[in-house]
C-alpha cells in the first residue's frame, strides 16, 4: 500500500525534522556553558613565546613554545628548542555571549550567508569563484586517476564494466622494489565493488543519471583478542586522503618535495612521475596491514571520482560519508555487490550474502570508522549521520532527519583531521578564503567539501575518537583538535608529531608510533576498554605540545646554533 502525503503534511514533517536537527546541532551554542566548553577554556593556548622556521608545507616562520629537549645537565637544566604550532585564525571574540563561538558562527546557514555577501562584491566573487572553478570536478589538472600510469597492470576504466581480476591485489606489492608488508594479506583479501548513486553535483548541475561503482579491498581478519582465548570479529572501514588511491604505486625511495637551494623553501614534487603514481600509498597500506594483523577485518576502497572507483565528482565528503552505509548494506544484503574471492571466483548479488562481515548483519558486527585528511571529513559526516542527524547540506533546500542510530559503531579514527569544522582554520594567508570557498561550493555547486560546524557540535554523542596530527597541520589547528577531543565523552587520545598535514612526510619513528597507538585504540574499543593504555599524559595545551618527541619532519628540523 502506498502512503499518500499531502503537501501541508509533508511541510509539517519537514519542519519537524529540520527543527529536531537544528536543535541537536546547535545545542552547544544555545544551552549555556557545557562541560566541553569548560574543558576548552581550561585548554586555551597560552601566548607563544618563540618563533621558528617551518618547511613543508608552510615555508614560513611560525610562533611556538620553548620546550626542554634531551637530558638535563649537571645543573639540572637542559637545552630548549622552539616547537612551532599553527594557531587558529578565528579566536573567540572577547565578550562573545552566543555560546560556543566555533559552533554557532560557522553553521551551514551562516557560511552560505557570508558567501551571498561575497557574491555582491565583484572582487570577492571573482577571487572565490576562480578557486571553485579550479576544484570543480573532474579536477583533471590534479591527475586524480594515476593508477596504472607507471605499470599498466592494474589500470582499468573505472566507469566501465570492470574485470575484477585486473585490479591489483596485495601480492602485487611483494615484488622489488616495493616489498610492502601488505602483500602478506593477499590470501585473505577480496576485491569488492559496490553500487552507489551519483552525487548532487552530478545529478543537479550536470544532469547525470544512473549509478557508479566504488572498488577496493576487503581483508578478512582472524579476530581481535578479547582475552581468555576469545576472538572478536570486528571491521575497520578506512577512508583515504585526497588523491589517495588504494592500489597506486609508490617507489620506496620517493620524496614528497625537494628543497630549493636559493630560497631554502620546499617545492612539492608532482605525481605521477617515472616511478611513483601517487605519494603516500605505502604508508596508507601499512596502516591497513597493521589493523589486519591485530585481527580486524579491514575495508578500504577508493572514493567516488578517484582511483579504481567510478564517478565524475570526487569532492563531496558529505556524500562520501553516506557511502559508508551503502557499502555496509551491500555487504549484508548483496544488493549491487560484486566480489572476487582470494581463490579467484567472482560472485555477485545474492551469491555474496554472508560471505563477508564474518557472516553477521551490518548492524551487529563491531565497527570502527577511520579516515585520513579528506577521509577524516567523510568519516566525521558518517559519525554525525549515525549519532546526531542526517542533513542534506548539499541540496538547494537542506533538510534534516533523525540519525541512523547504529549502535555497533564503536568510535572513529581521525588522521590529519578536518572534523572540528570551519571555525578552526589556521592563521595563514593561503587558508584565508577557505570558509567562503566552503559556502560557495555548497550553495552554488551542491558540493559539501569541508565540514561546517555541525560535525563538531555533535561530537558529544560520539562514543570514542582517536586523533593523529602534525603541529602545523593545515586541516585544522591543534586548538580545533583539542575542542573536538574535549567533546568526546568516551575513550579518546591525541597523538602529535612535529610535522605538517601530510603524514607521509613525518619521520618513520613518528609514523610507526601513530600506527601503534591507532591499533591500541581500535582494539580497546572492541574489548570494551574504558581507558587507552600507554597514552602520553598531558594536562593543558602546552603540555600536549610537549608530548611530541624530539624528532622533526626533516625540512623543519632546527639548525644547530
Amino acid at each position: 500500500m502506498t502512503e499518500t502525503i499531502t503537501r501541508p503534511a509533508r511541510l509539517r514533517r519537514r519542519a519537524a525534522a529540520s527543527g529536531l536537527a537544528a536543535a541537536l546541532l546547535l545545542l552547544g551554542a544555545c544551552s549555556g556553558p557545557t562541560e566541553a566548553q569548560r574543558l576548552a577554556t581550561a585548554s586555551t593556548p597560552p601566548p607563544t613565546d618563540c618563533t621558528a622556521w617551518v618547511g613543508t608545507d608552510r615555508n614560513a616562520m611560525m610562533g611556538g613554545y620553548l620546550l626542554p629537549q634531551g637530558q638535563k645537565n649537571s645543573k639540572g637544566t637542559g637545552a630548549k628548542v622552539c616547537v612551532p604550532v599553527l594557531m587558529t585564525a578565528n579566536p573567540t571574540p572577547s565578550g562573545y555571549a552566543g555560546g560556543d563561538y566555533h559552533i554557532a558562527e560557522f553553521t551551514d546557514d551562516k557560511l552560505k550567508a557570508r558567501w551571498r555577501t561575497c557574491k555582491e562584491d565583484p572582487a570577492c566573487f571573482k577571487r572565490i569563484d576562480a578557486q571553485m572553478q579550479r576544484w570543480l570536478p573532474p579536477n583533471k589538472e590534479r591527475a586524480t586517476r594515476s593508477t596504472g600510469v607507471v605499470d599498466p597492470s592494474g589500470k582499468i576504466d573505472p566507469d566501465g564494466q570492470v574485470d575484477l581480476k585486473q585490479i591489483r591485489r596485495p601480492a602485487f606489492f611483494a615484488k622489488a622494489p616495493y616489498r610492502e608488508s601488505i602483500a602478506g594479506a593477499d590470501a585473505r583479501t577480496y576485491v569488492v565493488e559496490f553500487t552507489a548513486p551519483r552525487d548532487t553535483f552530478e545529478r543537479i548541475d550536470l544532469k547525470m543519471t544512473g549509478n557508479i561503482k566504488l572498488r577496493g579491498w576487503y581483508i578478512e581478519g582472524a579476530g581481535v583478542d578479547g582475552g581468555k582465548g576469545k576472538k572478536v570479529r570486528a571491521l575497520v572501514i578506512m577512508a583515504p586522503g585526497g588523491g589517495g588511491q588504494l592500489t597506486a604505486i609508490q617507489h620506496p625511495d620517493e620524496a614528497s618535495y625537494h628543497i630549493d637551494e636559493k630560497t631554502g623553501k620546499t617545492v612539492p614534487i608532482n605525481f605521477p612521475n617515472a616511478t611513483t603514481e601517487t605519494m603516500g600509498q605505502r604508508w596508507w597500506r601499512e596502516n591497513l596491514y597493521a589493523l589486519n594483523q591485530a585481527g580486524f577485518d579491514v575495508l578500504a576502497y577508493d572514493r567516488r571520482g578517484e582511483g579504481l572507483s567510478g564517478g565524475f565528482s570526487d569532492t563531496n565528503t558529505l556524500e562520501q560519508g553516506e557511502d559508508v552505509f551503502r557499502a555496509l548494506t551491500a555487504l549484508e544484503t548483496g544488493r549491487g555487490l560484486r566480489i572476487l574471492t582470494p581463490q579467484g571466483q567472482v560472485l555477485e548479488g545474492e551469491a555474496t550474502r554472508g560471505k563477508l562481515l564474518a557472516g553477521m548483519p551490518s548492524s551487529e558486527i563491531p565497527l570502527v570508522l577511520g579516515g585520513y585528511s579528506r577521509g577524516s571529513m567523510s568519516t566525521a559526516w558518517a559519525m554525525t549521520r549515525n549519532y546526531v542527524a542526517q542533513c542534506s547540506f548539499d541540496m538547494p533546500e537542506p533538510n534534516c532527519t533523525p540519525p541512523k542510530g547504529l549502535r555497533n559503531i564503536r568510535g572513529a579514527i581521525l588522521l590529519s583531521s578536518f572534523a572540528s569544522g570551519a571555525g578552526y582554520v589556521g592563521d595563514s594567508p593561503d587558508l584565508a578564503d577557505r570558509n567562503l570557498f566552503l559556502g560557495g561550493m555548497a550553495a552554488d555547486h551542491h558540493i559539501v567539501f569541508y565540514p561546517n560546524s555541525s560535525t563538531l557540535a555533535g561530537m558529544d554523542r560520539w562514543p570514542a575518537a582517536f586523533f593523529g596530527k602534525g603541529l602545523w597541520d593545515r586541516a585544522e589547528t591543534l586548538e580545533g583538535t583539542v575542542a573536538a577531543y574535549n567533546r568526546i565523552r568516551g575513550v579518546k587520545e591525541i597523538v602529535l608529531a612535529r610535522g605538517p598535514h601530510s603524514i607521509e612526510t613525518w619521520p618513520a619513528s613518528d609514523q610507526a608510533y601513530l600506527r601503534e597507538r591507532m591499533v591500541v585504540f581500535a582494539k580497546a574499543l572492541i574489548v570494551g576498554g574504558r581507558t587507552i593504555p600507554g597514552a602520553r599524559p598531558w594536562k593543558d595545551f602546552k603540555s600536549l605540545v610537549a608530548t611530541t618527541p624530539d624528532s622533526w619532519e626533516p625540512s623543519s628540523r632546527p639548525k644547530p646554533p
